[in-house]
Formats: structure tokens, C-alpha cells, sequence
């Protein structure tokens, strides 16, 4: 295991910083939280392994022999009325390891056509989707390991692009202490055909992520800590069209919005904590700073940044909600079912 990480690093440091060097990516879709769990809890969940398949669409270290025969389907209504949705479905095999299989799609509506004098023409579609298949494996009882490899596909009218990724990802869980770590690298891979003929190839939305976890003995409180982007700490946006703008005295020019370093820091952070009452029982709140910072209004920033949701079990099924705030009045919503197929084999029975 330790010449398998040290391969990793030593392959991916500089291929990190071709990305950080890149500025813009491709498929950014990729990086979108695919369950109401995730999204409750800041958008990113790369710890706490479960029965659920959807864990392993973030982190295949996560996948599991209790995930055996499990489905998780999510559908999301997002922003502006975009639609996504997820299915994965895991299967374990003893000498082997957990096998999921997944897919997502992304649907962004229909868009009105029209030529350079602004006549309309018509409409179009435009969709992207994702289909992944993940590993995870038990290194020791508390050690674990995974990889996802994705094929990305998108179209956008009459333009399409595809790429090939992988993600690669370590978690230790320690059960007797209520902890949970990992350790992901997401999106290493290519793009194979450009929008466009005239068009390069364009980077993938690579990311560095970890992630501590830690439940309270005989209490449901369960905290969460996790850091997105490490690959790159100027992870920032600076809004140019602020309106509260500085004028230099020596030189009249508008002087740019200034990011301090804890506000710099703080970008790469998402605190999330859940109320663990039982099994089939959760509440999930988060708190992700990046997008407070970077799409909430300046005089009202609201809920904006704040994720909320909860789980619970009715009669064999789990069903999840989850709300994330991404503008003052406009919140995401996700709804995930989650289910143990094998338990109709033994209703049959």
C-alpha cells in the first residue's frame, strides 16, 4: 500500500500542477454533488463509509461489502430549473472487493437559437453526463482503498466533447474511536475529442480533497471537516463588477477586491455536522464558505452557503432530502431513495 501511494504522488504532482497552471477546465459537472446526503452536508463527502452506493461515486475508498446489492437513485432540481439525476448500484465479491456501477445525467433545458442579427431559428438541447464504474477494497480492517474510472460525455447543441478521468481515493475508518479520514484525488485524466475541430484540448477539473470525521461517544452529534482544491491555495474569485468599489488616489484607477489570507484559507474549507439518532434517523447541516463568499450579493447574503437536510428509513426504504443555498431566495433540492435489493430475494423466500 505505501509503494501504491507513493506511486500516486509522485505521478500526480506534476500533473497538479499543469492543472493549477491550466486556469479553466472542462466538465465541471463532474465535481457536482449526486445525492441529497452530500449536498446536506456542503456539497463534498469523501468520509463515513455506509450501506449507501452514492458514497462511492465521491470517494470509491468508501465502497463496501454492505453495500452489496444496494441502489441509490437521486434526482435534483437545481438552479434555474436544471435537472439532474444519479443511480449507482454496488456489488461485492468476497476475494475480491465492492464493485459500483453509476451514471449521471445533467440536464440543462432547452435554449432558444438564433442567427448574428438575432432572428430565431429554433431551439436546442444541452446535457452532459457522466458513467462511472468504482473499486473498493479493504486493505486491513481499517484501511481502504478505491478507484473510479469515468467516461464524460457532453452536448451542447450541435457540439459534443468527451473525456476519460479517474479518481483515487484512501479512507481509514476506526470504529471502536468513531473516526474517519480520507484522502481523494479526483478528475485525473483527458479529454479525448474537443468541442470544437479549431478547439485544444482542454484540462479536467482535477481536485485534491480530505476529510476528518468524528462522532461524540454516547451523543448523536457527528462533526465533519473537509478541505477541496488543496492542489492550488489561490482558489479565489475576485468580483470585478463590485459595487462598492475603491478608487486609488494616485492613479484614479479602480483598485481590485483584496482577499485576505484567512478569507483565502476559509475557501477551502466545508464544516458540516449530522444529529446520528439511529440508523434510520439523520439531520445534516453544512456550511460551505467558497460560495457564501463568491455568489451571495454583497448587502444580503442570507442562506446563501448554508446546506440543511436529514435521512430516514421507512419500510425497507431510506430516503434522503437535501437543500443547499446558493442565492438569497434560490436553494437547490435533492431527493434520494435508497434501497436493499436483496431483501426482495428474501420477501420472495
Amino acid at each position: 500500500m505505501r509503494k501504491l501511494i507513493y506511486l500516486l504522488t509522485v505521478i500526480l504532482a506534476p500533473y497538479s500542477w499543469a492543472q493549477q497552471l491550466g486556469g479553466s477546465s472542462a466538465f465541471t459537472f463532474s465535481l457536482i454533488e449526486n445525492s441529497a446526503r452530500h449536498t446536506a452536508l456542503g456539497g463534498v463527502v469523501i468520509v463515513n463509509p455506509d450501506r449507501d452506493p452514492a458514497l462511492g461515486y465521491q470517494n470509491p475508498a468508501l465502497l463496501n461489502k454492505d453495500m452489496h446489492h444496494h441502489i441509490s437513485l437521486s434526482y435534483a432540481n437545481y438552479v434555474a430549473d436544471l435537472n439532474h439525476g444519479f443511480a449507482s448500484y454496488a456489488y461485492h465479491f468476497d476475494s475480491i472487493g465492492t464493485f459500483m456501477f453509476s451514471t449521471g445525467y445533467y440536464d440543462y433545458g432547452e435554449f432558444v437559437r438564433t442567427n448574428v442579427n438575432g432572428e430565431t431559428l429554433g431551439v436546442f438541447d444541452a446535457s452532459d453526463y457522466n458513467f462511472q464504474i468504482g473499486f473498493g477494497r479493504d486493505h486491513t480492517d481499517r484501511l481502504h482503498y478505491g478507484f473510479n474510472i469515468k467516461f464524460l460525455y457532453s452536448v451542447y447543441e450541435a457540439y459534443v466533447a468527451t473525456a476519460g478521468a479517474l479518481d483515487a481515493g484512501v479512507n481509514y475508518h476506526n470504529e471502536e474511536q468513531l473516526f474517519s479520514a480520507s484522502v481523494l484525488m479526483k478528475n485525473l485524466g483527458v479529454q479525448f475529442i474537443p468541442y470544437s475541430d479549431n478547439d485544444i484540448r482542454e484540462p479536467l477539473p482535477f481536485d485534491i480533497q480530505a476529510s476528518i470525521s468524528k462522532k461524540l461517544l454516547h451523543n448523536p452529534l457527528r462533526f465533519t471537516l473537509t478541505a477541496h482544491s488543496l492542489h492550488r491555495w489561490d482558489n479565489s474569485y475576485v468580483n470585478t463588477n463590485t459595487r462598492n468599489k475603491e478608487i486609488d488616489l494616485e492613479t484614479g484607477e479602480i483598485k481590485n477586491q483584496e482577499i485576505g489570507f484567512g478569507d483565502r484559507l476559509m475557501r477551502h474549507v466545508i464544516f458540516s455536522t449530522e444529529l446520528v439518532f439511529s440508523p434510520n434517523f439523520q439531520l445534516r447541516m453544512g456550511y460551505n464558505h467558497q460560495r457564501r463568499a463568491e455568489l451571495s450579493p454583497e448587502n444580503r447574503r442570507a442562506m446563501t452557503g448554508f446546506s440543511w437536510g436529514f435521512g430516514i428509513g421507512v419500510k425497507k426504504l431510506y430516503l434522503s432530502y437535501g437543500s443547499a443555498g446558493y442565492y438569497p431566495g434560490i436553494s437547490s433540492h435533492y431527493f434520494t431513495v435508497h434501497k436493499d435489493l436483496a431483501s426482495f430475494r428474501k420477501r420472495k423466500s
